[in-house]
Formats: C-alpha cells, structure tokens, sequence
C-alpha cells in the first residue's frame, strides 16, 4: 500500500511540469507561426516602378506615351536601378542607351541625355583591346582615333583617323551588364566602342577598321559657346 501511494504522489507532482512544457510547445508554434506570416507578408510587399509601354529602340527620345505603371517587388541592386513613379517626368525627353523591351522595368543606366546620331552622321561600333582604350571612358566623351596598319612588322605604321569622335555607347564584357556607359559604378573590361562619326569618314574609317587596329584617344570635350 506505501508503494501504491508513492506512485501516486509522484503522478500528482509530475503534472504541473508536463502542463508547462505543453503551454511552452504552444507558444513556440504561435510565434514560429506569426513571424512566418509577418515575413510572407514582407515578401508581397511591391513598389510602384515604370516600365516600357512598347518596345522602345536605342536612341529613341522618351515620350510619355512610350511610359507605363507596374508593380514589382525589388530586391537588391535592382532596387537602385528602378525607377519609381516620382521619376516618370524626369525621364522624359532622355535617350535609350539600348533598346528596351515591351513591358521591361526601365532601369536608369538604360537612358540618360547622351548624343543622339544626326542625319548627317553615323555610329560605328569598334572592338577595343583593354590597353587601346580608357577605361573609365563614358557616353558624351569625346576621343581621337587612331589607325595602325601591319602589327609588328617594320613598315607598321600608325596614323590620325579621326581628330575627335563622339562615343554613342560603350559595352562591357559579357560577364557583366552593359550600361552603355551611363552608370559612373560600372565596372568590368571594355570590348567594344560605339562611336559617332561623320557620315562621309564612314568608308575610310571601316577600311582601317577592318585593316588594322584602332586605338582611341581620350580628348577634351569642346568649350561651350
């Protein structure tokens, strides 16, 4: 009889802990449970962004017709590159660096207020080697062009193309995102220059082009009048 109620008595005290463990198991879930909903409702939040109404070509001028409203939830760098809906009127009238698709997120290295090719003049991409060019060049700079013919031979020769030329574009490497030279934080080798030229140097300047190698030449920009 002893042993049966020491038994129970140690039944009775046993309770009280396995009630406290029970309420400690339940908390457990409903705050696992809330922040799990809080976090879920962290990643709908969106923000109001501008993106394409219709495929906009590169060097298109801007209108506000070509401007249309999305939701989109950024995440990262992105989210410095978007442009929210306060910016709407500050990029009308800027020009494309590269052609931007229907319904694609307008980001800001995709357009800024660089040259735009007259009807006297063309552009003309030339493929660079990272020591024949600046690398820090940017749209809007201005460079001198030079041509070398029969690389290392005797009768090499290297000669002025072009006194001053107006970069349209400027792309990076593959392994990175070409910014067309708009975004002062790009980074990454240049492979290729796009360059404006006047319409009549355009033979001349695809003969050495294809010929020899060009070399460009970071030059100033002209006074302002």
């Amino acid at each position: 009889m002893a042993f049966s109620t020491a038994g129970r008595r140690l039944r009775t005290v046993a309770c009280p802990h396995a009630d406290a463990r029970l309420l400690l198991g339940v908390v457990l879930v409903v705050v696992a449970l809330v922040g799990g909903l809080s976090l879920w409702s962290q990643m709908r939040v969106t923000s109001p962004v501008l993106v394409a109404a219709r495929a906009i070509p590169s060097g298109h001028v801007i209108a506000a017709d070509d401007i249309a409203l999305a939701e989109a939830r950024l995440e990262g760098p992105l989210a410095g590159l978007a442009i929210g809906e306060s910016g709407r009127a500050a990029i009308i009238g800027q020009t494309t660096v590269a052609p931007i698709p229907a319904g694609a997120m307008i980001v800001r290295p995709a357009v800024g207020t660089g040259p735009i090719v007259a009807a006297d003049e063309v552009a003309i991409t030339v493929p660079v080697e990272a020591n024949a060019v600046f690398p820090g060049l940017r749209r809007g700079d201005h460079v001198g062009v030079f041509a070398t013919s029969e690389q290392g031979r005797p009768q090499s020769l290297t000669t002025p193309l072009l006194d001053r030329a107006t970069v349209y574009d400027v792309a990076l490497e593959a392994s990175r995102v070409s910014l067309g030279g708009s975004d002062a934080n790009a980074t990454g080798r240049i492979t290729n220059v796009t360059l404006i030229i006047p319409r009549d140097q355009a033979e001349r300047v695809t003969h050495a082009l294809v010929n020899g190698r060009l070399t460009l030449v970071l030059v100033a920009r002209e006074p302002q009048q």
